[in-house]
């Protein structure tokens, strides 16, 4: 498990290049996000699942959740799969900012999860 968290922060490290359409900077987007709602979700791909022997679905591995924060009072935990934020799917930095910008101005969210089987629901406190 050590090996894993090393290699979720080297791809966080890593993937920092800014992504940009239309004057969006996404990546910092999602970093504000990240840090908004205390949680924070990196895209899984196929080295991640064998690793960690998650199913071959699409979504955001949240790698961290902060205690007292959004995500957590949400009931959203370490090793959940976040699967969508509103009405949109997310599953790499850019959708999960396009996600968490099309929710703006509201006070809560509703996210979907993948954890241990289930799919669940749960609303997320927004602060931005």
């Amino acid at each position: 498990m050590k090996f894993f968290s090393l290699l979720v922060l080297a791809f966080l490290l890593l993937g920092c290049a800014t992504t940009q359409k239309e004057g969006t900077d996404y990546n910092n987007v999602y970093m504000e996000r990240c840090l908004s709602t205390g949680m924070m979700a990196v895209g899984l791909d196929d080295a991640m699942r064998e690793e960690t022997g998650l199913p071959a679905i699409d979504g955001m591995y949240i790698a961290n959740v902060e205690q007292g924060s959004a995500a957590y009072s949400a009931h959203i935990k370490t090793g959940d799969i976040l699967l969508q934020v509103g009405e949109d799917q997310v599953y790499d930095k850019e959708t999960f900012a396009k996600a968490f910008l099309a929710e703006e101005g509201k006070k809560f969210t509703k996210v979907k999860v993948w954890r241990s089987g289930g799919i669940f629901t749960f609303d997320l406190p927004l602060t931005f």
